[in-house]
C-alpha cells in the first residue's frame, strides 16, 4: 500500500506560514467573485492533516444564509473547543454579506486575491468590513492554462502574512 504523495512545496510553504500565527479557526475571503476559495481550502486542509500535529477539518461556509449563520458560528465554536484547527472558505463579502458575522468567528482570515484580477479597493473594503485585526495575510493566485478539461491551476505566487495589512491599509 503506498502513501499520498506529498503535498507540494508552495502548499506546505503556504501552511507553515500561515501557522506563524496563533489561529484556531481561518477563514478564508475571497477578494472577488471570480476567485474561487474552494481548492485552497482543500490544499490547506490536505496539507494540516499530513503535518499532523492536531486535526485540522474544513467546515464549508459558502452559501451561509442568514438563518444559519448563528448555527455555524456554533458549529465553528464546538469545533475548536475540541481543539480542532478549522479552515472556513465563504463567499465574496459582496456577494453575500452573511459570510460577515463567520469571517468575525474565525481567529484569523485570509485574503485570497487573484494576480490581475482582483480590485485594491475590493481588498480594503474587506479588510474594513471584517476588521483590521482579522486578516493574518493575502494568497495571491494566478491563472495559467492546463492541459484540456482542466479550467486553471492554483498558484501560490505571494504569501505576505502581517504584511498584508501594512500594504492595504495605506
Amino acid at each position: 500500500m503506498s502513501k499520498a504523495p506529498p503535498p507540494d512545496t508552495d502548499w506546505q510553504r503556504l501552511w507553515f506560514s500561515t501557522r506563524q500565527k496563533p489561529w484556531k479557526s481561518l477563514a478564508l475571503i475571497p477578494s472577488d467573485l471570480g476567485v474561487d476559495v474552494g481548492r485552497v481550502a482543500e490544499g490547506l486542509v490536505t496539507t494540516g492533516r499530513l503535518h499532523g500535529e492536531k486535526s485540522v477539518t474544513l467546515l464549508d461556509a459558502k452559501g451561509v444564509r442568514l438563518e444559519n449563520v448563528q448555527q455555524l458560528i456554533d458549529t465553528l465554536a464546538e469545533m475548536t473547543g475540541r481543539g480542532e484547527w478549522v479552515i472556513v472558505p465563504v463567499d465574496p463579502i459582496a456577494k453575500n454579506p452573511s459570510a460577515v458575522p463567520v469571517v468575525r468567528a474565525a481567529s484569523g482570515a485570509l485574503l485570497v486575491v487573484r494576480l490581475g484580477e482582483s480590485l485594491l479597493t475590493s481588498a480594503r473594503s474587506i479588510i474594513e468590513i471584517v476588521g483590521r485585526d482579522r486578516p493574518i495575510g493575502s494568497i495571491v493566485l494566478n491563472r495559467r492554462k492546463l492541459a484540456p478539461g482542466k479550467l486553471l491551476e492554483i498558484t501560490l505566487a505571494v504569501l505576505a502574512l502581517a504584511a498584508c495589512g501594512r500594504l492595504l491599509m495605506t
